[in-house]
């Protein structure tokens, strides 16, 4: 984990929350954090369908 010196993008408490239908939200992510530093590589991997992509 960095110390985030040394960071080129940092994400704090992300949460992403949709209508699961009949008014149900449906919480996605909820408290996530994220650090990438230089020279790391980053990728978000799921079955096709899983939501990377949602918006």
């Amino acid at each position: 984990m960095s110390n985030g010196s040394d960071a080129i993008v940092i994400a704090r408490n992300v949460e992403k929350t949709y209508d699961g239908g009949r008014g149900v939200a449906v919480h996605a992510l909820k408290g996530i954090d994220l650090t990438v530093t230089r020279a790391e590589v980053v990728a978000i991997m799921g079955p096709s369908g899983c939501g990377k992509t949602t918006r």
